[in-house]
């Protein structure tokens, strides 16, 4: 059987993480640093944007593109018709 070392009592998602990549949200939470970066990059590859490079902009207009062809969904408490 293995010995119990300090790794082993570390959160999963921590367990081989680098300190230098993470810091506190204002909230207390340990986050990455990289987050913003990382969710742009996600929702660019959901829009199937496979450049190597891109300005946020393009993906923020990719984005309201999409959005556009949605039909918007009635408010909490009114009739799918529109009426009360």
């Amino acid at each position: 059987m293995r010995e119990v070392t300090e790794r082993d009592f570390r959160a999963p998602e921590f367990r081989d993480a680098d300190p230098k990549d993470y810091e506190f949200r204002d909230d207390g939470k340990v986050v990455r640093k990289d987050r913003w970066e990382t969710g742009i990059r996600q929702i660019r590859d959901i829009l199937g944007d496979r450049r190597r490079e891109f300005e946020i902009e393009d993906i923020v207009m990719a984005v309201r593109a999409v959005v556009s062809t949605i039909e918007p969904q009635p408010d909490e408490g009114q009739e799918a018709d529109g009426a009360d």
